[in-house]
């Protein structure tokens, strides 16, 4: 059983619990993260997610997960990359990016710069079925055809993203 802390709409912790699937009211969200992680060849590393997921199934997308009663948004992200993919980063890797509020949830951005091969990557398979390097076009590609998830901030995550490879 997952719990997940409930936030207010400025993004405080309101001291309560609730378990994941219960329904939230307005004006109370739980925590997600997003990582966008890229290599030195300024690649960005995406996964699909696996058939058998009740959302978005067979769809690329980045590494996303829920952070759990008594985390961080930062030690979540850490512990679900490590989980589905089986990279391991630490803070000092991971950059915040921005804070998002959607319907129900608050998702907090990230991205890192992170060498990985592909071979040597663990999947955890009822999260993600695939995961490859790609470049910016070819992601603005996989937006227009519909394979990659989109969101409606992604064009200015795209863009931070690309300002943070710069720098």
């Amino acid at each position: 059983m997952e719990l997940w802390d409930v936030y207010d709409r400025g993004g405080c912790k309101t001291g309560k619990i609730k378990q994941r699937g219960s329904q939230l009211l307005s004006g109370e969200f739980h925590l997600a993260m997003e990582i966008w992680i890229v290599n030195e060849e300024k690649q960005l590393l995406i996964q699909r997610r696996a058939q058998s997921k009740k959302i978005l199934p067979d769809i690329w997308g980045m590494t996303t997960g829920c952070i759990v009663a008594g985390e961080d948004s930062v030690s979540g992200c850490i512990r679900e990359v490590q989980e589905e993919i089986g990279i391991s980063l630490t803070a000092d890797d991971i950059i915040f990016l921005q804070r998002i509020f959607r319907t129900n949830t608050i998702w907090d951005v990230y991205v890192a710069h992170k060498n990985a091969d592909l071979a040597q990557l663990v999947l955890q398979q009822e999260e993600v079925s695939e995961v490859k390097w790609i470049t910016f076009d070819e992601l603005r590609e996989m937006l227009k055809d519909g394979q990659f998830f989109a969101y409606p901030e992604i064009d200015e995550i795209i863009t931070l993203v690309e300002q943070f490879i710069r720098t």
